[in-house]
């Protein structure tokens, strides 16, 4: 009886997940033959090298994103597998080893090698790559590479200035400075692992991996109005504040994962001691840019004297900290029917890099310190007991505890905001502990009928260490009088949450299987009435009264699931399942107040011969989200505040059909079709509640009622196949064409011309493509 699962809800981005998964099965067709060889390779290996080729149509970094085909043209691609060793068939050895290799040639690709005496030792090493293709459309007037870029002095200033219609109005010699820029990120890791035996029950594991990351990602960043130049300065200009530019943020760092473990197995327990350390580096501390902005009513294009004449600002990089931590874990048989299980770990992530900062222009007062001395110790322990009280009742209870105390000193670091107003806010470092324990039962009713019950807590307490914040919001009192009350930064310092989930499953017939549950949670959360953000310094710090974020607000969820299985035939296979599931959020006057969510799955499989079978399925989602806002600031009710709702609706639908047929052309043949169709689209809708009424257009845009639909179709057709030439050589191919529309109004307003008057355009295309590739390899097969 088949299992397949049907394809989740498409979002863009799953959609090209989705994409590029369907092309590596395709590359990967030697995958699903070696499993079918399993069995006889452990009496007798055989080994086989596989090499081919691909052609790409068009490129596109949407259908590339993560399979390697992100260029037009042809690649070269190969995998192997080659297996040895005189532990092999009756050979009297215990040496084995093999080299797998796959995809090679795409920056896909993966290479491992490993050889093991059973029994006493083993030793692994490999290497993987995987490259993210981001944007072959994303397009900027800046020049440069690593992390400096600046702009072409020719270029001239963009004014931002009241009455000026800023980069809606690039001249067109500005518009010829803009160029394309291919963005990628990419990784490779090398890992190397080794096992030794001591004797039985007693063996020793390290484990190293090293990653590197290269290439960029897309960031926006504000420009700053402190930050100037000579030149800015000598032609009457102000550095335009708040003006943003999309910037190519460049990565170059890696990451060294190790891990040390000592096991013990007896009879009746066993145990684990391991120490894990992790040791992070950027080689970069900052991305520099130029900022072209000035808030002069000025013409655009008026090129500035100097070779670099423009204001530079900067984004910090992520930087470099380790983590060490040591972890006991074991577990016990108290009993034929009882088995105790736990562990224990003990880490410490430190993080102590100087900052990077412009001192003259960037703070508006002297920094207490130069960097941060950041500690985060991270504490675990759990604990589970599991007994068979009788042949039908298993009872199972356990707990979990986690607690992350941040013990990174509080500050008051005083500098400019991007609006050129002095702050001094203070840094948070923010603490929780986090503790789940629950019960479960499972019980037979009769030999075709179970039954669990499971009951949880999850308890979150939240805290931070700050000093300084505190003094801080209690200074600011009289900004919001009678609301800072108690010395706290958080505005929800504790949950807890209740869970009940019944399932239950029947054999209703000698073919018909059914599944019924049903699950119950209730979280309570204790609001602090008197939150203030340390991060802002100004009234900004006060949150509007009973706004809350869904996830941390009180909830309560009921969810309702059921599915069937049945073998209408020996050749037929049907199944059916979904749930639904209901959010209300009954203490938030403000934010999320409800949620609804369904899905419903189908398939049918059916064998129309020993030589031949096909598959429907069919998969449908919706989600919606209500939310009420409020603009204006009032920390003490919501008299004043400008209130509106705004409803989020997702549906998404997949159908899809597939067939096999092997034995033809004297058994040598076997053809493979997939065909899929997906529909995902969302909806935004916007309406006054109170405070004021819609908007219709004009200079001041819309402020209610529905944006167009982001809506994205995939439709994919593959087709593969192998022939077997003889006993060793096999010719493997496959065709596949996937063509994704896709309708995001997002898109737009990166167009030059029609981007907010102080966003620089970056003609970033949508994600829609047409695609056809074609692949063709030739696998021999030896012992």
């Amino acid at each position: 009886m088949s299992n397949v699962k049907v394809a989740p809800r498409a979002s863009a981005l799953s959609l090209a997940v989705q994409a590029a998964l369907a092309a590596l099965s395709m590359l990967s067709l030697a995958t699903a033959a070696r499993a079918d060889d399993d069995l006889n390779r452990l009496v007798r290996p055989t080994s086989s090298i596989e090499v081919g080729g691909t052609y790409t149509q068009h490129a596109s970094s949407q259908f590339g994103q993560y399979n390697g085909l992100y260029d037009s043209g042809a690649s070269l691609i190969g995998n192997l597998d080659l297996l040895g060793g005189d532990s092999y068939g009756q050979q009297p050895g215990t040496m084995r080893w093999s080299v797998t290799g796959s995809d090679l040639g795409l920056t896909s690709r993966s290479l491992d090698a490993n050889v093991t005496d059973q029994g006493h030792w083993k030793i692994d090493l490999g290497y993987d790559q995987l490259r993210h293709e981001i944007s072959n459309s994303y397009q900027t007037p800046l020049v440069g590479s690593g992390n400096s870029y600046t702009m072409p002095p020719g270029f001239g200033i963009v004014s931002k200035a009241r009455g000026a219609l800023g980069t809606q109005a690039l001249t067109p010699t500005q518009q010829s400075f803009f160029h394309t820029q291919n963005l990628y990120s990419q990784r490779g890791t090398t890992h190397f692992g080794a096992e030794h035996d001591f004797g039985p029950g007693l063996d020793l594991r390290f484990h190293w991996t090293h990653i590197e990351q290269s290439g960029d990602k897309l960031i926006g960043s504000g420009s700053d109005a402190q930050t100037t130049s000579a030149a800015f300065v000598a032609a009457g200009y102000k550095p335009g504040n708040e003006a943003v530019q999309l910037l190519a943020n460049p990565t170059s760092s890696h990451t060294d994962n190790f891990d040390l473990a000592l096991d013990w197995r007896g009879q009746r327990g066993f145990a684990s001691l391991v120490y894990a350390g992790s040791r992070y580096h950027d080689d970069y501390s900052a991305l520099y840019f130029s900022n072209p902005y000035t808030s002069t009513l000025a013409a655009n294009g008026t090129v500035l004297p100097g070779t670099n004449p423009y204001p530079v600002d900067l984004l910090g990089t992520p930087p470099s900290n380790e983590n060490n931590e040591i972890k006991l874990s074991g577990g016990y048989d108290l009993s034929s029917a009882t088995r105790f299980t736990g562990g224990l770990s003990y880490g410490r992530n430190t993080q102590n890099m100087g900052f990077v900062y412009e001192p003259a222009e960037m703070q508006s007062g002297s920094v207490p310190v130069n960097s941060l001395d950041g500690l985060v110790v991270n504490t675990h322990a759990d604990a589970r007991l599991t007994h068979r009280a009788t042949q039908a009742l298993t009872l199972a209870a356990g707990v979990v505890y986690n607690k992350r105390d941040n013990r990174t000193p509080s500050y008051t670091y005083p500098f400019y905001t991007l609006g050129g107003d002095a702050a001094s806010p203070v840094n948070v470092p923010e603490s929780y502990s986090h503790t789940v324990t629950d019960a479960a039962a499972d019980y037979r009713l009769t030999t075709s009928q179970t039954v669990r019950v499971a009951l949880s807590n999850d308890t979150m307490h939240r805290w931070c260490n700050n000093l300084s914040a505190a003094a801080l919001g209690q200074s600011l009192a009289a900004a919001a009088a009678g609301y800072y009350t108690d010395v706290s930064c958080m505005q929800v310092p504790s949950q807890r949450e209740n869970k009940l989930g019944l399932n239950y499953r029947v054999r209703a017939g000698e073919n018909v299987n059914l599944r019924l549950g049903y699950a119950f949670a209730d979280r309570k959360s204790t609001v602090n009435p008197s939150f203030y953000n340390p991060m802002q310094s100004f009234s900004e710090g006060f949150e509007n009264y009973g706004y809350l974020a869904y996830f941390q607000a009180s909830r309560r969820e009921n969810l309702l699931r059921a599915g069937v299985n049945w073998d209408a035939t020996q050749a037929m296979t049907l199944s059916l399942d979904g749930f639904v599931t209901q959010d209300s959020y009954l203490d938030s006057p403000l934010g999320v107040q409800n949620g609804h969510s369904a899905n419903v799955n189908a398939e049918a499989d059916y064998r129309f011969s020993e030589q031949t079978s096909g598959s429907m399925y069919a998969s449908w989602q919706w989600r919606t989200r209500g939310l009420l806002s409020a603009t204006g600031r009032n920390a003490l009710s919501t008299t004043g505040l400008t209130e509106w709702t705004n409803d989020l609706r997702d549906q998404a639908l997949t159908l899809g059909l597939s067939a096999k047929r092997s034995g033809m052309l004297a058994d040598k043949l076997t053809l493979k079709a997939d065909l899929s169709y997906q529909i995902d689209t969302t909806r935004y809708t916007t309406a006054a509640a109170t405070g004021f009424t819609c908007n219709t257009g004009g200079t001041s845009g819309y402020n209610c009622g529905a944006v167009p639909d982001i809506r994205n179709e995939l439709l994919r057709l593959r087709l593969s196949g192998e022939y077997k030439v003889d006993r060793r050589s096999t010719v493997l191919f496959g065709y596949l064409y996937e063509k994704l529309n896709s309708n995001d109004y997002l898109y737009n307003f990166y167009q030059l011309g029609y981007t907010s008057t102080s966003v620089m355009p970056a003609n970033l295309a949508d994600p829609s493509y047409s695609q056809n590739v074609l692949f063709v390899a030739y696998r021999y097969s030896f012992l």
